[in-house]
């Protein structure tokens, strides 16, 4: 307990070193260009950004993009899960499921983006190309986590007769889950980013990407950056949760000895 609370002040430290850093080159840029159109300065940024939540529009918008950004890895995560369970149990499957994981990852986002328009609305294709960005990545995870389980662990199961729930609930799912859940933060951070890039693209409306848009459009730079800080926040904030449900989950993994009769 004292080794993770001296690694968490350690970890703590550091981050407000870089976050200060960043914030005296954002500092010094803006001094050297003295151009808000170009650079808002801090001081600005943070007005418009304090100002936000005092705008029903702004938590409509907010609302609908983490929505729609849980939406997208929630089927990008369970689709990952069913065929990264099946490409474990049956080799040609894998090797067909990664050549199309292999497809999917190279796919170029805005091109994609563009051809969702002409078959959804402006609603819908930033949730599926956010979906197709995360899929390769949760796949991926999930087969890392599944061959990386004790084979020794799940012979011995299998040599005291272990029964497949016990195998599945007491083996594989402790091993796997903390190292799947540690990612998720990284992923709904990341789909996040998709999406809200994909709003802007898709130009929809009620949600971050359409009111960064109109931002833009507007020459609104210090509103701009002030919706683009929120983002960065609400990412940070998800990858902190995901770190906690690591530490809990951490507790449920298999100790090397344990009883799995």
């Amino acid at each position: 307990m004292k080794t993770f609370r001296k690694i968490l002040k350690t970890n703590a430290l550091w981050a407000v070193v870089a976050v200060a850093v960043l914030l005296a080159a954002w500092q010094i840029a803006f001094v050297c260009v003295r151009n808000e159109y170009v650079l808002p300065g801090i001081g600005q940024t943070l007005t418009q950004f304090f100002a936000l939540f005092s705008q029903g529009s702004f938590y409509v918008a907010l609302g609908n993009t983490l929505a729609r950004t849980i939406i997208s890895f929630a089927v990008s995560f369970v689709l990952a899960a069913a065929l990264a369970a099946l490409s474990a149990v049956c080799a040609p499957f894998k090797t067909a499921c990664s050549c199309i994981i292999s497809v999917v990852r190279t796919l170029p986002t805005m091109a994609v983006t563009l051809m969702l328009l002409i078959w959804s609305t402006p609603r819908v294709a930033p949730a599926i190309v956010t979906a197709l960005v995360l899929f390769p990545m949760v796949y991926s995870q999930f087969v890392a986590a599944i061959e990386g389980v004790d084979k020794d662990l799940l012979e011995m199961a299998k040599v005291y007769r272990v029964a497949p729930a016990d195998r599945l609930t007491k083996i594989i799912l402790p091993a796997v889950a903390p190292e799947v859940i540690s990612q998720i933060g990284a992923g709904l951070s990341l789909g996040l980013k998709v999406m809200v890039s994909a709003e802007v693209l898709s130009y929809t409306l009620h949600s971050m990407g359409g009111l960064m848009q109109q931002a833009n459009l507007y020459f609104e730079i210090p509103r701009f950056a002030a919706l683009t800080l929120v983002c960065i926040i609400v990412g940070l904030l998800m990858e902190l949760i995901s770190l906690g449900l690591r530490r809990l989950t951490g507790r449920w993994q298999v100790k090397e000895g344990a009883n799995v009769h």
